[in-house]
């Protein structure tokens, strides 16, 4: 019975491997094993060689004498990456699970549920610290030669790390369970996460090779440090180089916990299984409802339906975030910015207005809303055709909420870098204007592309949002613009002033926006009335 529940947890981790949400059919064997091999590159070949790229620049301090402070380094980071990658499919599949009531309802064991989740959970967390782990001891045994004590440790380190990712994930994904009961809205608070998780990527990515640099260079300084102040710690390093004494100790105290862990799952999983959010009493209050225009509770619909997704927020909005976060940037490193440009770009200033005004675009490019807006009705178009309501009325909000979302962070952006370049005042002014007039273009345009292609029969909204020829199109022919308008610049930039070139190519956005207005309302309204 272990045997059948864990191939069915494994078959749901990898279900997008086996059925094809977009034709919504199984896919084919020769498809699925594609797949596999895809997955199995991306996984071994590519994290493998990343991590081992890492190893490698690590493994100067083992000639030092210290290979254990190697081994505590890439293992913290094996904890890491196996417990992000396993925590959201315990909290899925082992806490929260959709068929919890039906398995419980079946003649099944207890004991069998939770053990083929809780191997499932496993499999995944060791796959992912197993990653990091080989390529390290790889390069271990390059740098030192074999024995039987430094073997026996390279053997049981990525099990050892493996058992302690299980224990790490079973708390943190009970943890993650408990909050998201209580929450009202999760789309935001997964928005939230994953711009954290990008924040911190790009902020580690932009700094290991310096903080790589400086940890070899102090590593006699940290190694003694660590070993003076946290001795745990070295016994952890030391263990996986092989020293009997620390591998007991550490092996008995991860056995431990796991057992620990399990104990408490194993006492509390019906209940944990069986939850629901919480529902709070309230006294009815009257209140007056305020009634809304047609135009006000179309748009309200398409807000919600924005926020209520956190796959189309981050795949539709995060152009936002970031010219919100470069418009903080240039504020803040203004000064600077504006030396070395003016420096770099001495004679030929115009670029720099320019340039800037081309990444504007760029990050206004990212926000496709008004894309997949029409797919995304889906088999509930009925709905909004049977309300009496004008189709001019509902092209109008899908493409004013792309407007909305834009123009804010646009106008920010382009307000920061001003006052940061500090141009002349018709290049300013320009930039602004520029900026407003790229919101509306790529809103249309955006549209106009949602209304070609449209898929209406999928079964995951991420196959509208995501792999929709209309919104390759929206997205890339807004960067193709934005990259385009800095490249004419740079040819022609010698016969024109900066404002004059911001001039000509506001009359282009210009023209092409009412093309393409006259175009939504009227071949638009017929074939979105023809669906």
């Amino acid at each position: 019975m272990i045997k059948v529940l864990l191939k069915k947890q494994l078959t749901e981790i990898f279900k997008a491997y086996f059925f094809d949400m977009k034709k919504n059919k199984a896919r084919s064997k020769a498809s699925t094993v594609l797949y596999f091999l895809l997955f199995a590159f991306l996984m071994l070949f590519i994290m493998g060689a990343t991590f081992g790229a890492l190893a490698f620049s690590l493994s100067p301090i083992i000639s030092m004498g210290f290979g254990w402070l190697y081994y505590l380094f890439l293992s913290l980071i094996a904890v890491l990456f196996g417990v992000f990658g396993s925590v959201f499919s315990t909290y899925s599949g082992l806490y929260l699970a959709k068929d919890n009531d039906l398995l419980l309802c079946l003649p099944v064991r207890v004991g069998a549920i939770m053990t083929s989740r809780l191997l499932g959970v496993y499999l995944m967390g060791l796959l992912y610290s197993s990653i990091v782990l080989i390529p390290a001891v790889v390069i271990y045994f390059i740098t030192v030669p074999a024995n039987l004590e430094n073997v026996i440790g390279a053997v049981l380190l990525p099990v050892t790390v493996s058992l302690l990712v299980l224990s790490l994930s079973c708390i943190f994904g009970y943890i993650v369970a408990r909050i998201s009961l209580k929450l009202k809205n999760k789309s935001f608070v997964t928005v939230l996460i994953a711009l954290i998780f990008f924040a911190l990527y790009y902020f580690v990515y932009f700094k290991a090779s310096s903080f790589i640099g400086e940890f070899i260079k102090n590593a006699v300084i940290y190694g003694e440090s660590i070993k003076e102040k946290a001795y745990i710690t070295y016994i952890i390093g030391r263990s996986a180089e092989g020293d009997l004494l620390s591998l007991f100790a550490v092996v008995t105290a991860v056995l431990l916990l796991l057992f620990i862990t399990l104990f408490v799952i194993s006492k509390s999983f019906i209940k944990i299984a069986t939850s629901t959010a919480t529902v709070k009493k309230s006294a009815y209050k009257s209140k007056k409802q305020h009634s809304r225009t047609v135009f006000g509770a179309v748009l309200s619909r398409e807000f919600s339906r924005f926020t209520s997704s956190p796959n189309y927020m981050l795949n539709c909005g995060l152009g936002a975030v970031f010219m919100v976060a470069a418009g903080i940037f240039v504020i803040i490193k203004g000064a600077m910015l504006r030396e070395a440009l003016t420096e770099q770009f001495a004679g030929f200033e115009g670029i720099i207005y320019v340039g800037a005004v081309a990444l504007i675009f760029f990050m206004i490019s990212l926000n496709d809303i008004a894309a997949p807006s029409v797919s995304l009705e889906g088999k509930t178009l009925w709905q909004i055709r049977s309300l009496p309501v004008p189709t001019k009325t509902v092209l109008k909000s899908k493409l004013l909420l792309q407007i909305y979302v834009n123009v804010v962070p646009s106008v920010f952006c382009a307000d920061c870098v001003v006052i940061a370049l500090r141009p002349d005042i018709m290049t300013g002014i320009l930039t602004v204007l520029l900026c407003l007039t790229f919101v509306l273009f790529h809103a249309l345009f955006s549209l106009y592309c949602g209304l070609h292609k449209i898929n209406l029969n999928w079964t995951n909204e991420v196959v509208p949002i995501k792999q929709g020829l209309n919104v390759l199109f929206a997205i890339f022919g807004g960067l193709g613009i934005s990259l385009a308008t800095g490249l004419l610049y740079f040819f022609l930039g010698a016969f024109l002033r900066p404002w004059v070139y911001m001039t000509v190519i506001l009359a282009f956005l210009l023209i092409f926006s009412v093309l393409l207005y006259r175009f939504i309302n009227n071949k638009g309204v017929k074939i979105f009335e023809e669906l």
